[in-house]
């Protein structure tokens, strides 16, 4: 055995797309399934990337972690962000600290990496280089050069998704996913021989990509399916591209199990789905209700909306990593502000928004606060009552639906010291017959138009920072099996679940701070007790987060241009 505990973290992963492939498809997820416990695990919300990872890391909740979205909005002005403001360890360096040994590798939101004493860490893709990586991003340092020699540079985007409208691009994006997966199971296979290891982690972002990029061709009722496709009845004849990528990270998962011989967890961050051809722009809806002001002209938001185009797409990969670089994000940070708030009337604002597509989200222009802020804090209840009212009134203009599910305080979904860096409201959506509705820029909106429109055919494919055929959804995948495993079938549970239900099955005691609850009710409790008596477990040095991260404001600069590489801002 090279692993006792084997977690693979498949980003975007969706439950339904597993049991649509089959066990034909994908037979080591379905013998796991079947053999053991299996769940639609319920993201923290808004079901957005960094967040949800940093919590199945941790244990914790946003608030007491604080890593809430890629950015910090202080006032009107945002800073990009990464691992280093995280302020819990993750469960690795818990697990160092007992004495176990860890490897950790790929993992968004974990630059820098923590330091193991007993074992290696490799940060994700919110490391400080763009495209390749170096030596700040692997513990011990020295691992680097060894991977380096051995398989070359490790890259973490090698597809250069502000491009996809290129011709070709969408066609052979499958094909080039599952190498990457195949090169990166490789190094998997190299590093588990490292062991022996006590819990090996490894992260896969393939289907998280091909989710966003192919759900439409790989969907025949999505509403941005290519009109070429229309209408084929090739159905299950051959698979899409989206299941070709599943099934490569099937074949890894199956692969590197045998290999490590351990028990396993397979956990996603969010889910997947469609996204609709219908635009929502959050703060034309906020002007049209009285709670937002634009200002009469305002050249700024368009030209940093410019110069972020230009930087994203005419400049080569490298230099617009450079570029980003320089005056520890100065220059990305000023243009993030201008584009998302440039256009704002302060003095007429009570409430605004980022129009993020991924995470719908509300401030409020909060007197003491922000610079210019209009709201008095005493007026907070009467504002969320009227602001709840109005966008709980919203409806879809093409067939009258409620547009607005629930409108959430951030106490409501956090708690923690850090909850404050959450937006004040969180909004979950419905969907326009099962498929998301897009947010995108008011400021980046065509002349005359209104809170709605649609998209039209030549935006359908979409590009990375703007609306794309994928979305995330708020119900993922977790997968348990091995021996501490019941073959208990489908359960309900959260995300926050998996990190103490991990730490039960390895025999560690779950520390107080931890938010989610064991999953008793999957586990086999003889057999845990007879491994306990086989190999006892050395004594636990498990600790509340005391000692916290500090943030590298220097360092911000290169976060963000792996940032806006990876397409989550523009």
């Amino acid at each position: 055995m090279t692993a006792k505990h084997l977690v693979f973290g498949v980003d975007g992963a969706d439950l339904s797309v597993v049991q649509a492939i089959g066990p034909g498809g994908m037979p080591a997820f379905h013998r796991f399934m079947n053999e053991g416990a299996f769940a639609k695990s319920r993201s923290v919300l808004p079901p957005a990337t960094l967040p949800n990872w940093s919590s199945f890391l941790t244990g914790v909740n946003p608030g007491k972690h604080g890593v809430v979205d890629f950015t910090l909005r202080r006032g009107y002005d945002v800073s990009f962000t990464a691992g280093t403001i995280r302020e819990v360890p993750t469960v690795a360096t818990h697990l160092d600290r007992a004495g176990l040994r860890v490897a950790c590798v790929g993992f968004p939101a974990t630059w820098p990496p923590e330091k193991l004493k007993h074992g290696v860490f490799i940060s994700g893709w919110d490391s400080p280089v763009a495209f390749e990586a170096d030596r700040s991003f692997v513990w011990p340092p020295d691992l680097y050069d060894r991977i380096r020699q051995r398989f070359g540079t490790p890259s973490f985007d090698d597809v250069d998704e502000f491009h996809s409208d290129r011709p070709g691009w969408i066609e052979a994006l499958a094909d080039r996913l599952t190498a990457r997966i195949e090169r990166k199971t490789e190094l998997a296979s190299w590093l588990l021989r490292q062991g022996p290891w006590d819990l090996f982690a490894f992260y896969f972002g393939e289907t998280d990509t091909a989710a966003h990029h192919l759900w439409s061709v790989h969907d025949p009722d999505s509403p941005r399916r290519p009109l070429a496709l229309r209408g084929d009845a090739v159905e299950g004849a051959h698979p899409t591209g989206l299941e070709r990528v599943y099934q490569a990270i099937d074949r890894a998962v199956g692969r590197l199990t045998r290999e490590g011989r351990g028990e396993v967890t397979v956990i996603s961050d969010h889910g997947s789905g469609g996204s609709s051809d219908r635009v929502l722009y959050l703060n034309r809806v906020l002007e049209e209700t009285g709670f937002l002001r634009f200002r009469s002209r305002s050249p700024i938001a368009p030209a940093a909306s410019f110069a972020k185009r230009l930087a994203l797409r005419g400049l080569p990969p490298g230099l617009r990593e450079r570029l980003f670089r320089l005056g520890g994000a100065a220059l990305p940070s000023w243009l993030e502000s201008r584009s998302r708030f440039g256009p704002i009337d302060w003095s007429g604002t009570r409430v605004f928004s980022d129009e993020l597509n991924y995470f719908p989200a509300l401030h409020v222009n909060l007197r003491g606060r922000e610079p210019e802020g209009t709201v008095d804090p005493k007026e907070l209840p009467r504002l969320g009552a009227e602001l709840r009212a109005t966008l709980l009134s919203l409806r879809d203009p093409w067939d009258g639906n409620p547009i607005v599910r629930t409108v959430f305080t951030r106490e409501e979904l956090f708690h923690g010291p850090h909850t404050d860096r959450a937006p004040d409201f969180l909004l979950d959506l419905h969907l326009a017959h099962n498929y998301s509705y897009n947010l995108m820029p008011t400021a980046s909106a065509p002349p005359g138009t209104g809170p709605f429109r649609r998209l039209a055919e030549g935006e359908w494919l979409g590009k990375k920072g703007r609306s794309l055929p994928g979305s995330h959804r708020d119900l993922g995948l977790f997968i348990a099996h091995g021996s501490s495993v019941m073959a208990a079938g489908e359960i309900d549970m959260a995300l926050l679940d998996a990190t103490p239900t991990l730490l039960a099955r390895m025999g560690q005691p779950v520390p107080p701070h931890m938010d989610g609850r064991v999953l008793w009710e999957i586990l086999d409790l003889a057999a845990l007790d007879a491994a306990a008596s086989r190999s006892p477990t050395p004594p636990s040095t498990l600790s509340s987060p005391g000692t916290e991260p500090k943030s590298d404001r220097g360092k911000e600069g290169r976060v963000a241009a792996r940032l806006r590489a990876l397409g989550y801002i523009e």
